[in-house]
């Protein structure tokens, strides 16, 4: 990869041919074991929200996020468990020196954000910014993959599970008939789900007309955490109806306003 050289640029150059010059990425498996405990944490999901997005460089697809929700994610209360307590960002300065730490160690890349490739969401073209500095309205690309020992695991295990399927007809009876048992289960337990759900919905609607506010049977069924969290707590209730109305009313007034300084206008 190739950019002119700028000032505060976190990676090492080299000149080269028409005055640009050549990133040397470091390797970031020589980092040391807290800037990749920071890089796991930025890249899981669930517990840094930083979504990724998808773009291309070069004809090779990366994830890359922006610099403001990484510096937000590094001062969530989540993160204050992965580093020492000397370690922990106070501010949004101790997260930039964080994020400047991971580029100068080879886990991401400052770029430019492109045009999209094919339409709304889908990947956008990237390309390398000429000056590596970290801010806020800056987008980074990982150059990261992380472990690989988890895909390779992945890979195998797919590989095995489709020589399985493939053998079934030559495994033994006591093994089809475990296989047999375990598909029955398996279909019993989403027949239960289902059952769950058809009833907390007769619930709701039986309850809406009576009740101030809508009854929900297990409300975290749906939510994005874990089976035993999904049904706790044990009922809910709908958001009272005043938040609502409040924020129809100061919608209304807001309305009410920009049409008061229209007429305004005109009358000028």
């Amino acid at each position: 990869m190739s950019h002119q050289h700028g000032p505060g640029c976190n990676h090492g150059h080299e000149g080269g041919e028409g005055g640009q010059r050549t990133i040397h990425v470091n390797d970031a498996n020589k980092a040391p074991p807290l800037y990749k405990n920071v890089a796991n944490y930025l890249k899981d999901e669930k517990k840094s929200g930083l979504k990724p997005r998808q773009g291309v460089l070069n004809g090779k697809r990366f994830e890359y996020f922006k610099g403001k929700r990484a510096i937000d994610a590094l001062l969530r209360e989540e993160f204050k468990k992965i580093p020492p307590k000397e370690e922990i960002p106070q501010n949004r300065e101790d997260a930039y020196r964080i994020l400047n730490e991971l580029g100068r160690l080879g886990f991401i890349l400052r770029v430019d954000r492109g045009e999209s490739m094919g339409g709304k969401g889908t990947p956008r073209l990237l390309q390398v910014n000429p000056v590596q500095q970290v801010q806020e309205e800056g987008y980074y690309m990982w150059i990261w993959e992380g472990s690989q020992v988890r895909q390779y695991f992945g890979a195998i295990l797919l590989v095995i599970i489709v020589l399985a399927a493939v053998l079934f007809p030559l495994w033994p009876d006591f093994l089809k008939l475990g296989v047999w048992y375990l598909s029955v289960a398996v279909l019993g337990l989403i027949g239960v789900f289902f059952g769950i759900a058809l009833v907390r919905l007769v619930l709701y609607i039986i309850t809406l007309p009576i009740l101030p506010r809508g009854f929900w049977l297990f409300p975290n069924l749906f939510a994005d955490c874990g089976v035993i969290e999904s049904f706790i707590p044990l009922y809910g209730f709908d958001e009272p109806k005043e938040k609502k109305k409040k924020k129809s009313t100061s919608s209304s007034k807001s309305s009410a306003s920009t049409s008061t300084t229209v007429t305004e206008e005109k009358t000028d």
